[in-house]
């Protein structure tokens, strides 16, 4: 995949138009209380494993996100059952949705879920799934 070229930084949506615009989510479990330093290395973790997954399933969606500057915003959920419940509805609406399981090695027991990346994809989508979560 060769977008280095076609990045345009600062870019602010898709054609002009706000609402086609691209992003990705990376939705932090609040209740296990991760550190700093924690949350992002997950985060960090998310993004690369939706990369990863939408250069397999929806390149177009991931070039578009690219050529954007990369949104990305993180949120917050308050319990594993609710990471599940929005990977679930992502899924149903074939968004891309991976969920981090933590090694073990510091804060959290191994396979611990973590984080929950969303995306990329429009913002409406992803809007329409995680837009009420606060930010984290």
């Amino acid at each position: 995949m060769n977008v280095a070229r076609t990045l345009v930084a600062g870019a602010s949506s898709v054609g002009g138009n706000p609402s086609n615009s691209m992003k990705m989510v990376l939705i932090v479990r609040a209740d296990l209380g991760l550190g700093r330093g924690k949350i992002a290395s997950q985060c960090a973790h998310a993004a690369v494993m939706c990369v990863m997954e939408a250069s397999r399933v929806c390149e177009t969606k991931l070039n578009l996100w690219l050529c954007e500057g990369q949104p990305k915003i993180v949120l917050k959920a308050e319990s594993k059952k609710e990471l599940e419940f929005f990977a679930r509805k992502a899924r149903e609406k074939n968004v891309v949705a991976e969920v981090v399981m933590d090694a073990g090695r510091t804060q959290v027991q191994s396979g611990t879920e973590t984080v929950l990346g969303l995306g990329p994809d429009s913002a409406e989508v992803i809007d329409s799934l995680v837009g009420h979560l606060k930010l984290l």
